[in-house]
């Protein structure tokens, strides 16, 4: 996990231990390391996030990382549920991940680059509670946020 979508979960409240420890992995493989970032690569994810959090702020003393502002750190989540997006083929997983980026492009209030999220999260609330004849196919929806999440990435 990026840095700045490591930041964007620790500022929502919804960072997990396994969030730190994929964090520490990335920085180790990019040959970024220090004392308490090799401790969090160590770490197990049954450990007390406590105690992680503890070591991540070693880490980042270490490290000197200098946290980004929201709408970086958002960008960037968005960017890792992009990622998430391309390697998954399962519709309500597919769907639940475009919804995510939708939520974020919200709070960020609808930047134009990313505003197409809004339109997907119509689409998706269609095909889930619309009983009327949709001028859309599900696939249609999946190949729109595919092409979406390419666009994110410049893939």
């Amino acid at each position: 996990m990026e840095t700045n979508a490591l930041v964007y979960k620790i500022q929502k409240a919804i960072v997990t231990v396994d969030d730190y420890i994929l964090w520490s992995h990335t920085l180790l493989k990019n040959g970024v390391s220090s004392i308490s970032l090799n401790v969090i690569s160590s770490l197990r994810s049954t450990e007390n996030i406590f105690e992680v959090e503890h070591y991540f702020k070693d880490a980042v003393k270490e490290l000197k990382i200098e946290f980004p502002t929201i709408e970086i750190s958002s960008r960037a989540y968005i960017a890792s549920l992009a990622i998430q997006i391309l390697n998954k083929e399962n519709m309500i997983e597919l769907f639940n991940l475009a919804y995510e980026i939708y939520r974020i492009t919200s709070d960020l209030q609808y930047p134009e680059d990313i505003i197409e999220w809004y339109n997907i999260s119509e689409m998706i609330d269609q095909i889930r509670y619309d009983n009327s004849p949709l001028k859309f196919t599900e696939e249609a929806v999946k190949s729109k946020i595919k092409h979406e999440s390419k666009r994110l990435l410049d893939v």
